[in-house]
């Protein structure tokens, strides 16, 4: 190489570090790039925090959105790249989501089954996917339920506080489902007061469960359910997630959703990891 061509790779390399860090960011970045010690987890920390990075990536990611046209699924984000999205949900439920869903697989089979002969099912869900291929420790829910109404017919809305969340289920799913990027007690509320018709399947996956205090979670999932009230009618089913978890035991998320739905005396589909009841006529 030489000494023109590696100084222009060097003038390169200076100016892609400041037009996604800044100037002063940047040239800092470079200097210490050049240290062996430097670690390299820190750097891209520090750039991918600052606003230019931020202005430079929507940017790119946005610039094209009229181009893109119809919104379709990605299995390839969720892990799943030789799938035939074009075969029955059916098939791609047992051959390759099934066998991913561990603890959760039993609960996600149940659902499917009841939710299959109705028409046109509509599923809300509070705590969209928020890490493609994440089958054991999230479920993939949001692109389940995409899969399934895409086949069946229906439509899914998808409720979510944190932009990173929305987005990553943007990519897995199709136009099938809406994705609401507010908090899930406020937009259930809404969707209470503007929906004609009650839910087939309400999910409850938002508030993380803290293993140490799970109160908070279940206080908020309690919230949720009050919100959603109008939603659940007749053969509504409800599924919470993270119920019975660990050395926690029964409860979770769902301590003192569990409670109210005694007391309406749903009848329980499923208990195990999810719980799942269905509101009698």
């Amino acid at each position: 190489m030489t000494r023109s061509t590696r100084g222009k790779r060097t003038a390169n390399i200076q100016e892609l570090l400041k037009s996604l860090g800044g100037a002063d960011t940047g040239r800092d970045l470079y200097q210490r790039l050049n240290d062996p010690d430097i670690r390299i987890d820190d750097a891209v920390r520090e750039l991918v925090m600052r606003p230019e990075f931020e202005h430079a990536y929507k940017l790119y990611r946005t610039g094209n959105i009229m181009n893109d046209g119809r919104m379709e699924a990605d299995p390839a984000f969720v892990g799943l790249p030789e799938l035939d999205i074009s075969r029955p949900f059916a098939t791609q439920f047992q051959t390759a989501f099934k066998p991913r869903l561990a603890r959760r697989a039993d609960s996600f089979e149940l659902m499917f089954d009841r939710l299959s002969g109705r028409r046109a099912p509509f599923i809300v869900e509070t705590g969209c996917l928020r890490i493609g291929g994440n089958w054991e420790g999230d479920g993939q829910s949001t692109f389940q339920f995409d899969s399934f109404v895409r086949d069946i017919g229906g439509s899914v809305i998808s409720i979510d506080i944190t932009p990173d969340s929305i987005e990553s289920a943007r990519r897995a799913c199709s136009g099938a489902t809406s994705l609401i990027l507010n908090d899930s007690v406020a937009a259930l509320h809404m969707l209470s007061l503007r929906c004609g018709a009650p839910a087939d399947l309400i999910y409850l996956d938002s508030f993380d469960l803290d293993h140490a205090n799970p109160m908070p979670s279940a206080i908020h999932h309690i919230m949720e359910l009050t919100a959603a009230r109008p939603l659940i009618g007749p053969d509504t089913l409800l599924c919470i997630d993270d119920y019975n978890v660990g050395d926690l035991g029964p409860g979770g998320k769902g301590l003192l959703v569990d409670r109210f739905m005694k007391t309406i005396r749903a009848e329980v589909l499923y208990d195990g990891y999810q719980k799942i009841w269905q509101v009698l006529p």
